[in-house]
């Protein structure tokens, strides 16, 4: 299974274990293909800087952790599904480009709402968990 994880989820998995963390688990253990962008890797440094102290170099290892298990994509195509957070869209881009089945994300006010993008169906992470821990 294809799945792209927003970074909020793999700050939520780095930081606090949980949910988030058994589904990186799931890719770490080859149950599930996880996919990254650019953008991706680097709001999750960004995130990681500006809002939990981590040095730059910190924050650059913990991407680079998240690159041994993902494969980076570069979306092509711009997608403009999301009008009061443009960034948001970037999160969409990748997982179009991953032809992904799912995206797992903890953004409750614009990502999750759309329910489904594309074909692609859009879950909280235990949401994911629930429905697909015991397939893959």
């Amino acid at each position: 299974m294809r799945v792209v994880l927003d970074t909020n989820v793999f700050v939520s998995a780095l930081l606090f274990g949980g949910k988030p963390s058994r589904i990186v688990e799931l890719a770490k253990d080859g149950r599930i293909e996880l996919f990254v962008s650019p953008f991706i890797l680097a709001e999750f440094e960004d995130k990681l800087k500006s809002k939990f102290g981590y040095t730059a170099r910190g924050a650059h290892e913990a991407g680079a952790d998240i690159e041994v298990i993902a494969q980076v994509v570069r979306p092509r195509d711009k997608i403009h599904a999301i009008e009061r957070k443009d960034s948001d869209n970037r999160i969409l881009e990748c997982a179009v480009e991953a032809g992904a089945q799912a995206l797992v994300t903890g953004n409750m006010r614009d990502i999750r709402p759309l329910g489904s993008f594309q074909g692609i169906e859009i879950l909280t992470p235990s949401e994911f968990l629930e429905k697909y821990s015991s397939s893959v």
